[in-house]
């Protein structure tokens, strides 16, 4: 494939997971995938032939970056600056893939051949965060039973999942910037303070963000 066809195929994903973010796979036509795009919907068809070629091609490259995530290395010793930043790069991943954990019935419909392999890989992450959870247990950050683990990994899952919506519906912000994408963070973070040893909650952004930003 061309360079050129290469670049238009990228450009057609990143719009593809940018209107997917904002309103799920099943609101988003062809037409307007093809007008964000800047190209028309006969030559979208030439890369992609349904959207379900499209989920598929954008689960490649959301499988990719949780590879790069999961397998990155983990400084057991590194105290809780160290967990921190790992639970910080999979809030991020949770967050820019959003709609494949938000929308699994609209994928399933569209792409059926991607429903075991996005409950496989739904399943991976959790067990990873769940593992590195145990870590911090294990190294002193955190105080908390194996059934407390459980429900914090959900309860992130779904703040991480939702946290667009959130800022939409609850605050109107339309455009989102990275003081936004701390501040989710902030709000994940918060659940495990309860559970956190002495010297945890003094490396939290938690205590630095109070409000939305801006106000």
């Amino acid at each position: 494939m061309s360079e050129v066809a290469t670049s238009t195929r990228e450009r057609i994903l990143d719009v593809c997971l940018r209107l997917f973010n904002e309103s799920g796979p099943a609101a988003v036509t062809t037409a307007e995938i093809a007008r964000t795009a800047g190209i028309n919907e006969g030559n979208l068809y030439y890369y992609f032939k349904k959207k379900e070629d499209i989920l598929e091609a954008l689960f490649e490259v959301f499988e990719a970056a949780l590879n790069e995530v999961a397998n990155a290395p983990q400084d057991a010793g590194g105290g809780s600056e160290a967990g921190l930043a790992y639970l910080q790069r999979w809030f991020r991943l949770m967050w820019a893939w959003r709609f494949f954990y938000r929308d699994g019935a609209a994928i399933k419909r569209t792409a059926p051949g991607l429903r075991a392999r996005t409950v496989k890989l739904a399943d991976r992450g959790q067990a990873d965060i769940k593992r590195a959870l145990k870590q911090m247990v294990e190294s002193g950050l955190l105080a908390a039973t194996d059934e407390e683990l459980e429900r914090l990994v959900v309860n992130a899952w779904i703040i991480s999942s939702y946290w667009l919506d959130y800022l939409d519906t609850r605050h109107n912000i339309g455009r989102v910037n990275r003081d936004h994408l701390e501040w989710g963070f902030a709000q994940v973070l918060s659940l495990f303070l309860p559970y956190t040893r002495p010297g945890m909650s003094a490396a939290s952004p938690v205590s630095r963000r109070k409000s939305p930003p801006g106000q």
